[in-house]
């Protein structure tokens, strides 16, 4: 038994350096000897009672090492996603949305590069996503990219094939889409790279970025559909 002890809140072993418990994920910053503060308050009938009521308290989370975390929740344990903040079973091997795996959240943090907020957004009016590429945040600026190239490509196919033939006619449903969809990213993105330069939180997150791009291509074919297709065979 040298060199392990007890976990305070189920019972299991874990070793004398470990910070937090492999089976119920309690942290271990404070096994040992209770303090004494503690010991008293008990002893007043001030302080419960006792490990069982430390596994049926409030709901409580261990923060992963790059975002994320491992949280207990009423006897049960889950995780959430450090890329799409998705919670998932703790029996998951990916996130159930975005299919981060599930070590990422135990991976080593990597230092993001230092960059000028002003610097960061002129980056993104380049092309929406370079400024979050220049910040070291890889997915989302690979998802802006993309999600961008789509949009304002398809806004320029619209524009091309109704070139000399009088306006937009049944296309016009089609081109407000995508040029609304093309002047929301642009900003949003400029807007995010320079408030995450500054150390500040995005205004659209991964999972808002997600859920706009899956409803875009959404309303897009619903308006090819039921708009544009019937207004042209006419």
């Amino acid at each position: 038994m040298m060199g392990e002890r007890r976990c305070p809140t189920c019972g299991a072993l874990a070793s004398a350096e470990a910070e937090w418990c492999g089976q119920c994920f309690a942290p271990l910053d404070r096994v040992g000897a209770r303090p004494e503060a503690e010991a008293e308050a008990e002893a007043e009938g001030e302080g419960a009672a006792g490990p069982s009521s430390v596994a049926t308290a409030g709901p409580r989370a261990i923060p992963g090492t790059a975002g994320g975390a491992i949280e207990v929740e009423g006897g049960t344990l889950a995780w959430t996603c450090p890329t799409c903040e998705t919670r998932n079973p703790i029996e998951a091997n990916e996130c159930s949305v975005c299919g981060t795996p599930f070590g990422r959240l135990l991976a080593e943090p990597q230092t993001a590069p230092e960059i000028e907020p002003q610097t960061a957004a002129v980056w993104s009016m380049l092309w929406p996503g370079l400024g979050h590429w220049k910040l070291g945040r890889r997915t989302d600026a690979v998802a802006r990219i993309v999600i961008f190239g789509w949009a304002f490509g398809a806004l320029l196919v619209v524009l091309v094939s109704r070139f000399g033939k009088g306006g937009l006619g049944p296309t016009f449903p089609l081109f407000v889409l995508f040029l609304g969809a093309s002047l929301m990213i642009y900003v949003v993105s400029a807007l995010d790279a320079y408030r995450l330069a500054t150390g500040d939180t995005p205004v659209m997150s991964s999972r808002a970025l997600l859920w706009t791009s899956a409803g875009l291509v959404f309303l897009s074919v619903l308006i090819a559909t039921f708009v544009t297709l019937p207004a042209a065979r006419r």
